[in-house]
C-alpha cells in the first residue's frame, strides 16, 4: 500500500502527527510520505493509493478516483472561532478552516479525529450514513520514556507548561489564577515556556499587573525535545488546560516521561481535573492539588504510535476493500 500525508513539516503537533502515522505505516510494511501540499507534486505522490488530509490536499487529488481521509486537526469550537474571526478582521480572501473543514466532511472518503468528544459533534455535521472513525493518538513511548533529570527546576512543587498558544488551550486562567495560588502555596513556580513573542505585547503587562510574573519563569521559545523531555522529569505537575478536557499530544508525551499531569475536567490521560468555570474556584482546585489534599484518579494508558498507525492502516484497507 502507497500512503501519501499532505502537510507542511512546520514542527506543530499537526506535522508531528502527520509524520509519526507515516513513519510507523512505513515500519508496518507500507510505504508512506508526508509530502508539503504547497510544493510542486511529484511522481511518487501521484502512485499512493490513499491521501490523508492534514493541512491541506493539491488539486491534482481533488477528483472521485482518489482515496481521501480527512484528519480532523482541530477541535470543532476552534476551527469555528478561526474562521469567524479571520473572515471579521481580514475580510475577502482570509482563511476559513471551517469551510473547509465542511468540505472534506462531504467529499473524503473517511474522516478521522483522535476524541470522543470531537467525534460526536462532526458526525453530526456529517451527511449520513458517513460515519466519523476515531483513531488513538499514539505517540513514540521508547522515545518518550522517563529519564534522569538534569536538575530539579525551581518550586516547591514546580508546576510546568507548555502548549502552543491557540485560544484553545492557551494559559490566560493558568494566568489569573496563579497569584491566587502561590498565596496558599506560598513556595510554587509556575515555569511556562512556548509563549510566543509576538504575543508578548498582551501576556506581559498582565502577568507583571497582576504579580503572576514574580513567581514564575517564562520563555517564549518552543523547546526541543531532549529539553521538553527533561522539563517533564525534571518537575512535579504538567499543567495543560485544553478547553473541554481534551488531550493532546503534550499531555501525552508528558505522561509516558512519568508526569503528573493536570488538566480541565474531562481528559482521561490527566491525574487531576480542575473545572472550567470561575478562575477563583478553579484556584482551590490547583491548590487542593499542589498541596497533597487532592486523590489523583484513574488514569488511561499512553496509546503507542503503532496503535496508531494500525487503526489507519485498518481504515485504508476498508477503502480499497482489501
Amino acid at each position: 500500500m502507497n500512503i501519501a500525508h499532505w502537510t507542511e513539516k512546520i514542527g506543530s503537533g499537526m506535522s508531528r502527527v502527520a509524520e509519526e502515522m507515516s513513519s510507523i505505516e512505513c515500519l508496518l510494511g507500507h510505504t508512506s510520505n508526508v509530502y508539503s501540499p504547497f510544493a510542486p507534486v511529484n511522481d511518487a505522490a501521484k502512485a499512493a493509493d490513499i491521501h490523508v488530509i492534514h493541512q491541506h490536499l493539491p488539486d491534482e487529488f481533488h477528483g472521485e478516483q482518489y482515496k481521501k481521509v480527512y484528519v480532523t486537526h482541530g477541535t470543532p469550537e476552534h476551527v469555528f472561532q478561526s474562521s469567524v474571526e479571520a473572515g471579521l478582521n481580514i475580510g475577502y480572501g482570509a482563511s476559513d478552516p471551517f469551510m473547509i473543514a465542511q468540505y472534506w466532511l462531504a467529499k473524503s472518503d473517511a474522516i478521522v479525529t483522535f476524541w470522543p468528544r470531537t467525534q460526536a459533534i462532526w458526525q453530526d455535521l456529517c451527511q449520513k450514513p458517513k460515519k466519523v472513525d476515531i483513531v488513538p493518538m499514539g505517540i513514540d513511548l521508547d522515545y518518550w520514556k522517563q529519564a534522569e533529570s538534569k536538575g530539579k527546576y525551581a518550586g516547591n512543587p514546580s508546576v510546568f507548561t507548555a502548549e502552543n498558544c491557540h485560544y484553545i488551550k492557551w494559559p490566560l486562567d493558568l494566568i489569573i489564577m496563579w497569584p491566587w495560588v502561590v498565596k496558599e502555596v506560598s513556595a510554587a513556580r509556575l515555569h511556562l515556556a512556548y509563549l510566543p513573542r509576538d504575543q508578548h505585547r498582551w501576556w506581559f503587562p498582565w502577568m507583571h499587573q497582576n504579580g503572576c510574573a514574580f513567581k514564575s519563569y517564562i520563555a517564549g521559545g518552543a523547546l526541543d525535545w531532549p529539553t521538553l523531555k527533561n522539563a517533564f522529569v525534571s518537575t512535579d505537575f504538567y499543567i495543560g488546560l485544553v478547553r473541554y478536557g481534551d488531550f493532546d499530544r503534550i499531555c501525552l508525551e508528558a505522561r509516558a516521561a512519568g508526569a503528573k499531569v493536570i488538566s480541565w475536567a474531562g481528559n482521561d490521560y490527566a491525574h487531576y481535573w480542575l473545572h472550567e468555570g470561575d478562575q477563583r474556584q478553579m484556584a482551590k482546585d490547583l491548590i487542593a492539588v499542589l498541596k497533597g489534599d487532592a486523590e489523583p484518579r484513574p488514569v488511561l494508558d499512553v496509546p503507542d504510535k503503532k496503535q496508531m498507525g494500525e487503526a489507519m492502516i485498518a481504515i485504508y484497507r476498508r477503502l480499497l476493500n482489501e
